[in-house]
C-alpha cells in the first residue's frame, strides 16, 4: 500500500508518498505539466517487492502539493534541487537510487552533481537537461516568454476529452492501446484549474534563454560519481 503524508517546507506543504520498508531505497521524481507522482509513478510503485523502500513527492505546484507561482526564473532548478534535499532530509535517506522523468530527470542530475554522497545510482528517464537547444529554439523561446497560450492548451485539455486523449498520444504514450479512459480522466482532472498550466509555464520560462536550453548538463555528466542508467523511450544506456 502506498502511504501519503504532508511535509511542511519553505516551499509550502509537499505531498509525499512511500511504499515498503526494505533496505533498498529508491526516490522517484516526476515531470512537468499536468504530471504528478501518481500520474507518472503509480504503476511503478506497485512493481517493487518488499525488499524496497520507495519514496516520491509532488513538486510545488503539482499533484497534491501547494500551488507555487513564484518559482520561475534563474533559481528554478536550484529551488527544486533543494526541495528534493528537504524531502531527503525529512526521511533521513542515504545511499538511495534516484530516478527522474523529464523535468525530474534534470533535477535528479543536478541533485546528484550537488550531493553525490546521497546517491547510490542515478536513472534519468527521457530527461531534460542534456539537449543544447529546443526544436526551433528561438521561436520556442519567444513563444513561452511572450504568450500565455500554454495556459489555454491546458484549459482545452480539461474541457475537451478528444484534446486530452490526443495530447497523451502525442506527448506521453506512443502506443494508443495503452491509453485508458481512466488515464484520460486523470489527465483532464489534473488540467482543471490553472495550477498545472502555470506550473508548466514556470518550467518553460526557466528552461531556456535565447541561445540554449537550461540547465545544459552535457559537459558535467563526466563528473557524476555513481552508476548512471539513461532511459530513452524503450532503450537504456
Amino acid at each position: 500500500m502506498i502511504q501519503k503524508e504532508t511535509i511542511k517546507t519553505q516551499y509550502g506543504n509537499i505531498a509525499a508518498y512511500k511504499k515498503g520498508a526494505g533496505s533498498k531505497t529508491i526516490l522517484l521524481l516526476h515531470g512537468a505539466g499536468c504530471d504528478s507522482t501518481m500520474l507518472s509513478w503509480r504503476e511503478v510503485f506497485n512493481t517493487f517487492s518488499d525488499d524496497y523502500s520507495v519514496y516520491a513527492f509532488d513538486f510545488p505546484g503539482y499533484g497534491n502539493s501547494d500551488r507555487a507561482d513564484d518559482l520561475a526564473g534563474d533559481s528554478f532548478f536550484d529551488s527544486h534541487i533543494e526541495c528534493v534535499k528537504t524531502v531527503v532530509s525529512y526521511y533521513g535517506l542515504t545511499g538511495f537510487v534516484l530516478a527522474g522523468l523529464s523535468m525530474g530527470g534534470a533535477i535528479a542530475i543536478g541533485y546528484a552533481l550537488r550531493y553525490p554522497e546521497d546517491v547510490k545510482a542515478l536513472i534519468p528517464v527521457d530527461t531534460w537537461g542534456v539537449s543544447e537547444k529546443m526544436p526551433f529554439h528561438r521561436f520556442s523561446y519567444w513563444y513561452v516568454m511572450h504568450t500565455d497560450l500554454t495556459l489555454s492548451q491546458y484549459r482545452w485539455c480539461a474541457k475537451y476529452r478528444w484534446i486530452a486523449r490526443w495530447s497523451i498520444s502525442y506527448a506521453l504514450i506512443g502506443n494508443k492501446k495503452l491509453i485508458t479512459d481512466a488515464l484520460v480522466d486523470e489527465v483532464m482532472q489534473s488540467c482543471a484549474g490553472d495550477m498545472a498550466g502555470k506550473s508548466m509555464l514556470n518550467f518553460q520560462r526557466s528552461a531556456a534563454d535565447k541561445e540554449r536550453s537550461k540547465p545544459y548538463y552535457l559537459g558535467e555528466l563526466k563528473k557524476l560519481q555513481m552508476p548512471v542508467v539513461y532511459v530513452i523511450g524503450e532503450r537504456y544506456y
